[in-house]
């Protein structure tokens, strides 16, 4: 269900779309948000076809905004970045931050992750 959840998100966020609801059942329970964005980036790269992690390794870092909506939004809404993971937002800004700001660590780090594989 996973995999089926974040390849629907990219699929909507490659094509330029954006996703702004998810269905109740498919969001994580605050027993298991992952809390580090090394986890977080763990369970991703899991989840990603061959064709998303290239778009993604591809993508300058500069232009992962584009990602904010769409997949961004999964993010914040699939690990509970709005429904209190606090633990995973002070672990992506080292301090407190905005869910916004904390999708967008946890991104790059899946980036630089790819960028890592060579």
């Amino acid at each position: 269900m996973m995999k089926l959840f974040i390849a629907f998100l990219l699929s909507l966020t490659f094509c330029g779309s954006s996703f702004a609801q998810e269905k109740e059942e498919e969001l994580l329970g605050p027993d298991n948000w992952p809390t580090t964005v090394s986890a977080t980036v763990a369970d991703l790269l899991s989840t990603l076809s061959a064709a998303d992690k290239e778009a993604i390794r591809s993508t300058k870092k500069d232009d992962l905004i584009r990602y904010h909506h769409g997949w961004g939004t999964g993010i914040r809404n699939h690990y509970g970045l709005w429904r209190g993971n606090r633990t995973l937002i002070e672990d992506a800004c080292h301090e407190p931050c905005h869910p916004d700001t904390a999708s967008n660590r946890i991104i790059e780090a899946v980036w630089q992750a790819l960028q890592d594989e060579g």
